[in-house]
């Protein structure tokens, strides 16, 4: 009965301060937009394909057979290592004309691989949607460059270069994210601001509260007086 009675009070204070949490919410969800606004600036994303062949000198052979296939795909691994490596995005730097470091590319790139695929996906990240098509298509013409030399083969071909968008949307930060943890953020304050007002308030709310304090029975109340009384005694 007790556990009841708790549950039934807890939801009338959280009745009694819905308008404070509604308030704190949309405070939260505001600042969230503002910063958004403001404060974070969008990153756009630009992808280049790469695709990792078998290179058959022999005229005759026109299939490639499973077992280089499965070879090209364990390369895959060390080809995505090599594409963030220094040697691949020093010469990136020196082709964008220094306006990068190695580490400042790395920080842009990502790079993986779909699972038993001989494709390798180059993404990058940057405030232009434009400069970040450039440094992928950047990156990849330095890897096919230089991984010939690099590891003695000749299969490497650029499956797609990257483009830029009439209308690009950013990919980061997600506004739809930003704003709902913002509004539940603001929530959440409102929640303790709540629960602080409960635990601090020593006023006794209805007869309830008198008997829990003091331990004595009720013998009796008094009705509120209507404002209008003076009215209804004429």
């Amino acid at each position: 009965m007790k556990e009841t009675i708790s549950i039934k009070s807890i939801f009338q204070i959280i009745k009694r301060h819905l308008l404070l949490l509604i308030s704190t919410a949309v405070v939260g969800a505001l600042i969230a937009g503002a910063a958004l606004t403001f404060l974070i600036t969008p990153m756009y994303e630009a992808r280049t394909q790469i695709l990792v062949t078998q290179t058959v000198q022999d005229a005759g052979i026109n299939n490639i057979q499973t077992s280089e296939v499965q070879a090209n795909i364990q390369l895959v691994n060390t080809y995505t290592a090599l594409l963030t490596s220094p040697r691949i995005l020093d010469d990136v730097a020196y082709k964008l004309g220094g306006d990068y470091t190695a580490g400042k590319l790395m920080g842009k790139i990502t790079v993986g691989s779909q699972h038993n695929s001989q494709v390798i996906n180059v993404s990058v990240q940057d405030e232009d949607q434009a400069q970040a098509a450039l440094i992928a298509n950047t990156v990849a013409e330095s890897f096919a460059k230089i991984t010939p030399d690099v590891m003695n083969v000749n299969n490497i071909d650029i499956l797609a270069k990257a483009t830029v968008a009439t209308n690009p949307k950013p990919v980061s930060p997600s506004p739809v994210i930003l704003i709902g943890g913002g509004a539940v953020g603001g929530m959440m304050i409102g929640f303790v601001i709540m629960v602080i007002r409960v635990v601090f308030n020593t006023k006794f709310k209805d007869e309830t509260d008198v008997i829990d304090e003091l331990g004595i029975p009720l013998l009796g109340n008094i009705a509120k007086i209507p404002e209008n009384h003076e009215e209804g005694w004429k």
